[in-house]
């Protein structure tokens, strides 16, 4: 139960970013899990406005009054905000809190300020992150602040792992990769991800292929789908797998549409998986890489499964301790499942005509139902539900119609029903 968890504690420590040298040293340890291909983006480079960022780095955060220091923000990984330029300057306490940035919730917390990698920053911003108790303390005086940081050339990693299936039509799992040491909003999904893919190299088929792509958010998933060319247009869909480790109930965001078979395979899991659950419309849960795959020109339906929001959210409070090994395992078999869920949706056309008797012994495709007048045991819903899909279920084998439909048609598992309709391909009743 415990493997995701070490997994997210194996890929957790390094001060990610969309570019910098905690992403480069991190390659190891996602090449140890999965042979990835890491692609690489330079800095400067640009796409319809978005640029690729130069690797930013902080060796000096110092905030002193009359000499004494007040707070080394360098102490923290998230001690500065991303990409905050040199200052050096002595400020009023009005005049420094503007750039302070702190928790409401949690007095102790540091937070994680991504602003100015995904936002246009003006000249001269810069930013110190530190817990609200801290900015609480501070007296109306003078303040000398001393920021020192380094920017350098490199090149943005986009990893990617493909499983080939029959066809070329591939559905595509979506972790990222860009925040320093967030377990949760970060590597959770990541780590599901790959435990995902590892079930799936076990199959002795698979109709569909698989893609899992672990990229800076936004900016990294733009980038590679624009290199990835015509071959875009061999995505099927996509699963986004975001902040899935804490201690909630799991969530579905649809796609754009919401009616895309990714859509109706997800519903479906989540149905017979949890009953009751929270779903909700494009957007409207959380917002990711969901944008950049159903864009124009490309349109790939995205869906979204996700725990958020949690309390450590963006601070230095998510941590793999935070992480519950139940919650982890169970996002990645709902992802697995739905991914089965698209693998059983073949459609079938049947190859006899008339009414055929499924209990016939050369057949035997008759599933056990009540029988009014004669039984006297207690009727199954779910023996009655059988016995109207065998009933009808010629009617449906038309070459147009899914086993997803069916089986929602009739509440049943669709990996239940496609087992059986299986049969009747086996008996030379219908074909694929």
């Amino acid at each position: 139960m415990n493997d995701i968890l070490d997994l997210v504690k194996r890929l957790y420590p390094f001060a990610y970013s969309v570019v910098g040298d905690g992403n480069d040293a991190s390659v190891p340890a996602w090449l140890a899990e999965l042979p990835f291909v890491v692609h690489e983006y330079p800095s400067g480079g640009e796409l319809n406005g978005w640029r690729v960022p130069p690797a930013w780095s902080v060796e000096k955060a110092e905030i002193r009054s009359n000499g004494e220091l007040v707070y080394d923000a360098a102490r923290s990984p998230l001690g500065v905000a991303a990409l905050s330029q040199p200052f050096k300057g002595r400020l009023t306490l009005e005049a420094l809190k503007p750039h302070l940035y702190y928790s409401d919730s949690d007095a102790d917390a540091v937070v994680y300020h991504w602003g100015a990698l995904y936002r246009d920053q003006q000249e001269g911003e810069w930013g110190i992150c530190m817990p609200r108790r801290v900015v609480e303390s501070l007296t109306d005086c003078e303040y000398d602040v001393e920021i020192v940081t380094r920017t350098e050339s490199s090149t943005m990693k986009v990893l990617d792992y493909h499983l080939a299936g029959d066809s070329a039509r591939t559905i595509l799992l979506n972790g990222h990769n860009c925040h320093p040491f967030q377990a949760n909003d970060d590597i959770s999904g990541c780590a599901v991800g790959i435990a995902v893919m590892k079930r799936l190299t076990e199959l002795p088929q698979r109709r569909y292929g698989y893609r899992l792509v672990v990229a800076p958010e936004l900016i990294g998933t733009m980038f590679w789908l624009r290199d990835l060319g015509s071959s875009a247009r061999d995505i099927a869909a996509t699963i986004m797998l975001k902040s899935v480790g804490n201690d909630a109930a799991l969530q579905l965001q649809e796609s754009f549409t919401g009616r895309s078979p990714i859509d109706r395979a997800a519903h479906h899991v989540f149905t017979h998986r949890y009953g009751q659950y929270r779903s909700a419309g494009f957007r409207r849960l959380h917002g990711n890489d969901e944008t950049v795959f159903e864009a124009p020109g490309y349109e790939i339906p995205s869906i979204s499964l996700t725990r958020w929001p949690f309390p450590e959210y963006h601070t230095d409070r998510d941590t793999p301790d935070t992480l519950s090994p139940q919650r982890l395992q169970d996002a990645a078999d709902a992802a697995f499942d739905i991914c089965m869920a698209m693998e059983s949706d073949i459609r079938l056309k049947v190859t006899v005509t008339g009414l055929v008797r499924l209990g016939d012994p050369r057949y035997d495709l008759y599933k056990p139902a009540t029988a009014p007048g004669l039984d006297r045991g207690e009727r199954s819903e779910e023996m009655d539900r059988w016995n109207l899909l065998m009933n009808c279920l010629p009617r449906h084998l038309d070459g147009r119609t899914g086993v997803l439909e069916i089986a929602d048609r009739y509440q049943l598992p669709v990996r239940d029903v496609h087992e059986y309709v299986m049969k009747w391909v086996d008996r030379g009743l219908a074909e694929v």
